[in-house]
């Protein structure tokens, strides 16, 4: 009789739990007392509890919840839609979070985030990392050592736009840039025919005109034009100020003709003087007399010719570079006329 009161009272301890709800109105029941256990005991179910909700631990005192299997939201929606485990609250982990039967990368189930993500924190990342949308970086980005960031979508960083500090060696080896790239260009200053000047004797100098030698000349296709004749002497003198992105290379250039083939030989020799004006300024000590130039043979073709400065190295932004050129070796008889159809300083800038 002992044993039967006992069953009908497990079992009306069994109901008594599946039935409770965490509705005000219910009555709460000690389950442990019921069941003559204690505190700390361990009740074994051997089959499926269904319930309507459950509460694990009180206020100030919490509780552990031990799943040792799988938490599946067996319910479907509207249409048979599938409906997910649903936490109406803040979620800590004390541990890694992973998906697939093991932990860590490399396998075919990557952890899924279908959502914006904010993150208030440092974001480590150890491995590779590809961004295929749109992506801004407002602070500092550090790629670690041997690690990639691969960005194949539209890129906005906002730290690019500002002056950037690099303090170790900076390596581009997935898209280098080409030298046309980096390298630096060549610019010039044109000596326009005004400000070059007619040197007659050893200081006298004049305007060239049509009258001077070499006289300024005018043709509808070559257009003005200065003009040297057999046995002509006198010398042409222009200055320049050496542009503040000069870097190296500073030559004069010419563009010349002929007005027939050169008989014997027709050249111009020349002299360049540098003047510094920032540092410790001072006037060249002495004009540099340079190895003359040959006009080339090519009657009725512009050429170019360049006057190359023994003192090129010393040539920096801020100088004033003088240069004097002069007929020379156009003495034989017939030798043609040399015409000069522009003049310019050439040098290679930084970018």
């Amino acid at each position: 009789m002992r044993k039967k009161i006992v069953s009908v009272c497990l079992v009306v301890a069994i109901a008594t739990l599946a039935c409770v709800t965490v509705a005000s109105a219910a009555t709460r029941h000690n389950i442990t007392g019921t069941l003559g256990g204690v505190v700390d005991d361990y009740f074994d179910l051997d089959g499926t509890l269904t319930v309507h909700s459950i509460k694990v631990g009180e206020q100030g005192v919490g509780g552990v919840t031990f799943f040792n299997g799988t938490i599946v939201n067996s319910t479907t929606g509207t249409g048979g839609t599938d409906k997910p485990v649903t936490f109406g609250d803040n979620v800590r982990i004390d541990g890694t979070i992973f998906r697939g039967a093991t932990e860590g990368p490399g396998d075919v189930y990557p952890l899924k985030l279908n959502d914006d993500v904010s993150v208030y924190g440092t974001l480590n990342v150890s491995g590779a990392t590809t961004l295929t949308g749109a992506t801004t970086f407002n602070g500092n980005v550090t790629v670690g050592t041997g690690k990639t960031l691969t960005l194949t979508g539209a890129t906005t960083t906002g730290l690019f736009d500002a002056a950037q500090t690099i303090t170790a060696d900076w390596v581009n080896t997935a898209h280098p840039w080409t030298s046309s790239e980096i390298a630096n260009i060549t610019r010039k200053v044109d000596v326009p025919f005004g400000s070059i000047y007619g040197l007659n004797g050893a200081t006298t100098i004049s305007p060239l005109t049509s009258a001077t030698t070499p006289n300024l000349t005018y043709t509808a296709i070559q257009g003005a034009h200065l003009v040297y004749s057999e046995d002509d002497t006198d010398s042409l003198v222009a200055s320049i100020v050496v542009p503040v992105d000069y870097s190296s290379g500073g030559a004069f250039k010419m563009i010349t003709d002929t007005s027939a083939a050169i008989v014997t030989d027709w050249n111009f020799d020349y002299e360049v003087a540098i003047s510094k004006t920032s540092g410790t300024a001072a006037w060249d000590v002495a004009v540099d007399d340079e190895t003359p130039v040959d006009v080339p043979d090519s009657p009725g073709e512009p050429s170019t010719i360049t006057f190359t400065p023994t003192d090129q190295a010393d040539i920096s932004a801020g100088d004033i570079v003088n240069i004097k050129i002069t007929p020379d070796s156009n003495t034989a008889t017939g030798e043609p006329d040399v015409e000069i159809y522009g003049l310019w300083f050439e040098y290679t800038a930084t970018q």
